[in-house]
């Protein structure tokens, strides 16, 4: 395995995406995946995404940021209330945990099918991953650093957008024509698939 490290930009829902990519990088002999955030809402497939990267967070083989779906789906939950996170996508969030149509308490049926681990994963996600050379972060940042600076949260087109001292890697997964990219480490490579989870050339 090599020494490798790649950061994944928003899943945002779509799983074929993510096990699509995620198989490049298991081919690859990446050593390591921190994904930045926003693994839910908009797609149809927001439980799925977090299982999985649960699953992959537990192996010991990636690292899970929050983002700001993230951050607003705890909020939710803390103060019983989902208005603010259905009115971001979040919709797409609750049916697909809840697997049926929701009831008048669209709170109660979706925290009662919300695994608690899940919950305590979220929790659990810290906002930034630093090493002595780069930050990587959800939101891009406008504090001054040396260190090279990764981010996600803002679309930048069909490829990432990486200069000589940061990179953004959002390129609208979770949309029917978005992509999943994953920067790679030291290299500053990227790998890409599109919304069927196919590599893209």
């Amino acid at each position: 395995m090599s020494s490798e490290i790649a950061f994944v930009g928003d899943v945002h829902g779509n799983r074929p995406a993510l096990s699509g990519l995620w198989r490049a990088l298991v081919r690859r002999e990446t050593s390591h995946v921190i994904f930045l955030g926003d693994y839910i809402n908009k797609g149809s497939q927001s439980a799925g995404v977090m299982q999985d990267l649960i699953a992959h967070r537990r192996a010991g083989r990636a690292s899970l940021l929050a983002g700001n779906h993230e951050l607003a789906l705890l909020d939710a939950i803390d103060r019983q209330d989902l208005s603010g996170f259905l009115k971001m996508g979040g919709a797409m969030t609750v049916k697909s945990y809840v697997g049926r149509r929701v009831g008048p308490d669209v709170f109660a049926d979706f925290i009662a099918a919300f695994p608690p681990e899940h919950l305590a994963e979220l929790r659990a996600m810290r906002t930034a991953y630093e090493t002595d050379e780069l930050i990587a972060e959800h939101i891009p940042s406008n504090s001054p650093t040396a260190k090279f600076h990764i981010s996600a949260h803002i679309p930048v087109g069909e490829l990432p957008r990486i200069g000589s001292r940061t990179a953004r890697v959002d390129t609208g997964c979770g949309t029917d024509s978005g992509r999943l990219t994953a920067l790679l480490w030291p290299s500053l490579d990227y790998m890409q698939v599109n919304s069927q989870g196919e590599v893209v050339p």
